[in-house]
């Protein structure tokens, strides 16, 4: 019945490959590929548009299926980012590890993904359709995109052959959450998240990819993107697993009930003093992108008050105020997931500075911007009886922390998910930092292959290790790279110990 099963997959795989398996037809018209000399079994496809251009009557408004193309799109380099907030701040990532800023321009047209696949082999060409991850970036709602060097999967496919890698782009900000009057949908950002996921179940088969397996990964706001997904499309996730790297659906979204920032920023770039919003929004969609961003930036640079801010807000469709209740009503996708965070999380939240705040403001930050809601996350998941494997990333390498309060910093695990810890950052991995990396990335990717038996492992050295579901009074949380231990299981009290449910 399996075999069965996959013939219609294959048969799809075979006519759409064809040769080099660079040219391929998809929903949105013909895309051609690459392959660069870095990764050479690796195909590359940057720049695919998932969705029309959200400009003019289309700012702020729910992501618009892309009507195909006539000719064939060059798919080699990325697409600029979405239109990014700015800061003055000084914080580890503008001082010490740019690797994960954005590369690139910005743009209001900015809906498009990247894929990276196995190239063709024809001494053993593929058999059986890949699993794929979806990757969701993060930046706090406010920025971020997919091209920033610390996160391309092009290394960890060229070793394993084994995985699909997504990378998409979405609206952030006020771009993206404008939460308006004049607005039925408030959250258009995480309606393109939805709609780059539906597009990948549409098109990955002729890639190469399994549409059954596909994995939702994110990191930090994509993280809790993940963690919203899961409460939004309960009966239709079309994703078969989820994975929330240092981020879930109970990190903090906006409280403006009133619906007065958009208005307030509308009055910034000459919007103002309309009581009717719809035509508060036509005025809006009238003013240059950039200039709104610069308002937006600059006004929070000022520190004026009120402040102003743009994320997700709860509006019971795509963002949710108590994820709880509506975990034991049954509206949460059926799925299992992968949830954890980082030992020193704070340090990518406070300004920069030779010495750091000290431990304490350190340990503060990490438990109450992503630790504790996490756990929030992981305790109602076990509620309702939901298969969560859960982690904590302790890593403290050189190379990726070159000062010694950065530890296991925010999103420092990603390098070695990636692969380009040894690639990308200040000086070479130690061994140590390989098997960690490899361990992990073996780990995803066999939750990702077979998410209803759970994260596997089998090498020659260590013998065979399977993850255990979290239960909260067991040691069945997985610690990575504390001390010279590349993985032990743990309680999470040095967690949730710390934390008020």
């Amino acid at each position: 019945m399996r075999l069965l099963s996959l013939l219609p997959l294959l048969s799809l795989l075979s006519l759409a490959l064809g040769n080099d398996g660079l040219t391929i037809q998809t929903t949105v018209g013909e895309i051609q590929g690459f392959i660069n000399a870095s990764s050479p079994l690796v195909r590359q496809f940057l720049g695919i548009p998932y969705a029309e251009p959200p400009i003019g009557n289309l700012r702020f408004a729910p992501p618009q299926t892309k009507s195909p193309s006539q000719e064939t799109l060059n798919a080699t380099t990325f697409a600029p980012s979405c239109m990014q907030q700015f800061s003055n701040t000084s914080t580890i990532y503008t001082v010490q590890v740019p690797q994960f800023l954005i590369n690139g321009g910005q743009s209001e047209d900015c809906l498009y993904l990247n894929i990276w696949a196995p190239a063709l082999k024809t001494e053993s060409p593929q058999e059986v359709p890949l699993p794929v991850f979806v990757y969701i970036p993060g930046g706090g709602f406010t920025s971020g995109g997919a091209n920033s060097i610390a996160k391309f999967p092009d290394r960890w496919i060229q070793r394993t052959q084994s995985h699909i890698v997504v990378v998409m782009n979405y609206r952030v900000n006020v771009f993206g959450f404008p939460n308006a009057k004049g607005l039925t949908d408030l959250n258009p950002g995480l309606m393109d998240q939805r709609k780059a996921v539906e597009w990948v179940r549409d098109n990955i088969a002729s890639f190469g990819g399994d549409p059954r397996r596909i994995t939702l990964w994110g990191q930090s706001a994509g993280g809790a993107s993940v963690g919203l997904y899961g409460y939004a499309y309960p009966n239709d996730p079309i994703v078969t697993s989820l994975i929330c790297d240092s981020g879930s659906a109970n990190l903090l979204g906006s409280t403006d009930v009133a619906q007065s920032n958009f208005t307030f920023l509308a009055g910034l770039v000459g919007c103002g003093n309309y009581s009717d919003g719809e035509k508060e929004l036509e005025c809006m969609r009238g003013v240059d992108a950039v200039t709104i961003e610069n308002a937006l930036s600059n006004y929070g640079i000022a520190g004026t008050k009120p402040s102003i801010s743009f994320t997700p807000f709860p509006d019971n469709k795509t963002a949710f105020g108590n994820t709880t209740d509506r975990a034991v009503r049954g509206l949460v996708a059926k799925i299992p997931a992968i949830l954890g965070s980082n030992a020193n999380e704070g340090a990518g939240f406070v300004s920069y500075t030779t010495n750091g705040p000290g431990a304490a403001a350190l340990f503060a930050t990490t438990e109450s911007i992503i630790a504790c809601p996490l756990a929030k996350e992981v305790r109602t998941r076990n509620l309702v009886g939901l298969p969560t494997y859960r982690y904590q990333y302790a890593g403290n390498f050189s190379n990726i922390s070159p000062v010694d309060w950065m530890g296991a910093y925010h999103s420092s695990e990603l390098p070695l998910l990636f692969g380009t810890h040894d690639q990308v950052f200040k000086g070479p991995s130690t061994a140590f930092e390989y098997n960690v990396s490899h361990t992990m990335e073996a780990l995803w990717l066999s939750f990702a292959s077979n998410p209803s038996g759970g994260p596997a492992r089998w090498t020659k050295e260590t013998g065979y290790f399977a993850w255990p579901q979290y239960e909260q009074t067991s040691s069945s949380m997985l610690l990575f790279a504390s001390g010279e231990t590349v993985q032990q299981l743990v309680t999470a009290e040095r967690i949730d110990g710390n934390c008020t449910f």
